[in-house]
């Protein structure tokens, strides 16, 4: 079982897939939490912005957004669902057909989410 603190670490950067699944052999994805870890638009913000900034790359990037959308340990504020989960199914789609993430992608994903509203293709 992962503890609440592993689960914030790596939705703030922290730690990375690598660490966290050296500490919990197995899928990452069967691992669950009582209480799942809120994730809030801010948090999807700070990760693009380190993407934008080159402080992460594509396939830490991907990672983290498989980790937070397939898993049990993390859930969506209500308020900010439905604008997180459209970004979140972009950012997904990278890891499907390869697409490059254009900085004016990165740009039109953070105001959807500064403003709460959906990325409508």
């Amino acid at each position: 079982m992962i503890d609440k603190k592993t689960a914030e670490d790596f939705k703030y950067m922290r730690i990375n897939r690598k660490d966290i699944s050296e500490l919990f052999e197995g899928n990452l994805m069967s691992l669950s939490l009582d209480e799942p870890v809120m994730v809030e638009s801010f948090d999807l913000i700070n990760v693009l912005k380190a993407f934008k900034e080159k402080k992460i790359s594509t396939e830490e990037l991907v990672d983290w957004v498989n980790i937070i959308w397939f898993s049990d340990l993390f859930d969506y504020n209500d308020d900010q669902a439905d604008s997180i989960s459209s970004v979140m199914s972009k950012l997904e789609e990278l890891d499907e057909n390869g697409n490059v993430l254009s900085t004016e992608d990165v740009n039109v994903y953070i105001e959807a989410l500064k403003n709460n509203k959906e990325v409508l293709e």
